[in-house]
């Protein structure tokens, strides 16, 4: 994979930035596969939802750990230190993997880790929040669903907040999204096909069938659920470290002044991000409403702020199924390449993201073609559909 902290260079690289300018984007069969090739090659060359769930239809016999058909995988990247001793005679096995900086923030670590990720599914339909525990999650996922809604990711690496939730349901997108992570999944279940991809991304899955994992709150179903990582870890195996998935970097964005965002999901879920410089956070403002959070169940409402927005532009496409109301069920293809903004600290830089394999992590390229990183810090990740209008401020 490509180092995210180096510039780019060499004609073959050239010649992708090239064909990611002058083409259309081609995602979806083989345009992908071919894209994925193409980048691929050059890397190598280097040297570098409604209330009812479409599918809850797998509970816990799917709480194993990752496949041993999972895709191979590449030693962690972004400050990880691989402890790469080889078995002995004695068949002792090899000391785990460790990371030196957080892989959701870029943060360097007081110490070397061998931790992992824990992954959340929190339901985000007006009906489930407000949800709890997320202002802790060091990276969150956005992603639409069916209905005009929108589900969230939330990950932690070092922090351990008190409650996370309400919990929710796997969707197709989580085994791309997430496979460079490789966490602890938690989630309420799922449609079969969806919890065999995960599994062979390299995600381990925690759901309804792991014995004290969940517990209920005053809410009603099915928004009642809810964990602690504490709960969570014990329940987890082991497994390998994280790529560092998202190219972070210790110098300044280097974009240019944009106040705000709006990404006009639909009307369920438009959403604004505003920078306050005071905080030098953008706060979270959802249908014209401050988004607010419990930082605990029962405590007070909170604002949700975060260091950096990164709207990340995908082909949607059907998952290949209805929910229980008959909507279909859309995924999006964040393999290959589309458009990306990066906003931080009152500044945007945009450009294009590229990824050349479902292991691998992204790397990102400004208008002009050069490699540029994002700086360390909490992130809110929004995979929009490439047919809607993204306006800056």
């Amino acid at each position: 994979m490509v180092d995210e902290q180096s510039p780019s260079g060499g004609s073959g690289f050239s010649g992708l930035i090239e064909t990611v300018k002058k083409r259309p984007v081609l995602f979806g069969g083989l345009g992908v596969l071919v894209l994925a090739a193409i980048v691929a090659i050059v890397v190598v060359a280097m040297g570098g939802g409604s209330d009812d769930e479409p599918g809850d239809d797998v509970a816990a016999d799917a709480t194993t750990s990752t496949t041993a058909g999972a895709p191979a995988v590449a030693p962690p990247t972004g400050g990880a230190t691989a402890q790469d001793t080889l078995p002995g005679d004695d068949d002792t096995p090899a000391p785990a993997l460790e990371v030196d900086r957080n892989p959701l923030t870029g943060a360097p670590l007081s110490a070397a880790s061998a931790d992992r990720v824990v992954a959340v599914k929190v339901d985000n339909a007006p009906e489930a929040g407000p949800a709890i525990g997320i202002q802790d999650a060091e990276l969150i996922i956005e992603a639409p669903v069916e209905g005009g809604l929108t589900r969230l990711t939330a990950m932690f690496f070092e922090n351990e907040p008190t409650v996370i939730g309400p919990i929710r349901s796997v969707r197709p997108i989580d085994a791309d999204l997430l496979s460079p992570w490789r966490p602890f999944l938690v989630t309420t279940g799922g449609q079969s096909f969806v919890y065999r991809e995960i599994l062979a991304a390299g995600v381990e899955i925690l759901d309804e069938g792991t014995d004290g994992l969940f517990q209920q709150i005053e809410r009603r179903q099915p928004y009642h659920l809810v964990a602690t990582i504490p709960l969570i870890e014990a329940e987890a195996g082991q497994g390998a470290p994280p790529v560092a998935a998202l190219p972070f970097g210790d110098e300044e964005l280097g974009g240019t002044a944009a106040a705000s965002v709006a990404i006009p999901f639909s009307g369920v879920a438009d959403v604004v991000w505003e920078y306050d410089s005071a905080t030098d956070q953008y706060a979270r403002i959802v249908n014209g409403e401050p988004y607010q959070i419990f930082p605990e169940y029962d405590a007070e409402l909170t604002d949700f702020g975060t260091d950096t927005v990164i709207v990340m532009k995908a082909a949607q496409r059907s998952a290949g199924y209805t929910d229980a109301a008959g909507m279909d069920v859309p995924t999006f293809d964040v393999i290959g390449f589309g458009d990306v903004l990066v906003f931080h600290g009152g500044e945007v830089r945009t450009g294009q993201w590229l990824r050349a394999a479902q292991s691998d992590g992204w790397f990102f390229l400004d208008d002009s073609g050069a490699q540029f990183t994002i700086p360390i810090g909490s992130v809110w990740l929004e995979i929009v559909p490439r047919f809607v209008d993204v306006t800056v401020r």
